[in-house]
């Protein structure tokens, strides 16, 4: 259990990077999705991952296609701090879904969903349409990640880790390909193509197949809480890199969402 700690600590430290990435890039959000999942798949297959269950992750991958692409329109749309903060709410979301299932919710688990739902409108407020749009953008992202970490915690059917990441990867770049034709793909440049590879490197290769290879050792609750080092490492590198100082209400609001998710991690 001490390994998989540490492998969730850098997976959830490593997707503080992704909007890092996502800002210094110039191309479409289809685009840098596309470029992020064919590129991580291609290398993972040249790893031993062979094409081989790619009808069976085609749930996933699509998940996983609409989780980043709407994570990458978020980041263009909305501040780090509101996107990273937003997109780390999944464990809300896993809750909810678990009730609909029939599986046992506690009173705990209502108040924090209850803390988050109070936080995000105070970070919304004043509201500014653009980044409305924007948050909204992260809030779906945090949906189709809770349903892909908890379709892939109960698959009935086993798979080697670097196989089925592989696969998942290259399928989502299919899935997201289409898009691409409708927003073009953007500027190509040497920025955009270093930030696509730190996205490939960081988030993409540590991130997301850490989340892949722990998803049938550790609960997807558990997992998911540990998205909490997202907005934390996203936003000191914003305030570095960028200068994104957050106001008073995003500040509050975020810390009521953080303090709902720490709940939860308590709980657990």
């Amino acid at each position: 259990m001490n390994r998989d700690f540490i492998l969730l600590t850098l997976g959830g430290a490593s997707f503080g990077t992704a909007a890092i990435f996502v800002e210094l890039c110039s191309l479409t959000p289809a685009a840098t999705a596309f470029f992020r999942f064919l590129l991580a798949g291609i290398i993972l297959v040249a790893l031993k991952g062979r094409p081989k269950y790619l009808k069976k992750v085609l749930p996933y991958s699509l998940l996983l296609g609409i989780h980043m692409f709407l994570f990458i329109e978020s980041v263009k749309l909305t501040q780090i701090i509101d996107a990273t903060v937003l997109v780390s709410t999944s464990p809300i979301y896993v809750l909810l879904l678990a009730r609909l299932m029939k599986v046992k919710v506690y009173p705990i688990d209502v108040v924090a969903a209850v803390m988050a739902v109070i936080g995000v409108t105070i970070m919304n407020y004043p509201l500014i349409m653009g980044q409305l749009i924007g948050n909204l953008a992260a809030i779906g992202s945090a949906f189709a990640t809770a349903i892909y970490t908890i379709l892939l915690n109960r698959r009935s059917w086993d798979a080697e880790p670097l196989v089925l990441t592989s696969n998942i990867y290259l399928v989502a770049s299919l899935v997201i390909l289409p898009l691409t034709l409708v927003q073009g793909f953007g500027t190509f440049n040497l920025t955009s193509w270093l930030a696509v590879g730190g996205l490939v490197a960081l988030p993409t290769l540590v991130g997301h197949s850490t989340v892949i290879y722990l998803s049938k050792r550790i609960r997807p609750q558990v997992i998911d809480t540990f998205t909490l080092l997202e907005p934390v490492v996203a936003t000191s590198l914003a305030y570095l890199i960028f200068r994104q100082v957050p106001n008073s209400h995003q500040l509050i609001g975020s810390s009521l969402v953080l303090l709902s998710l720490l709940v939860l991690i308590l709980k657990s």
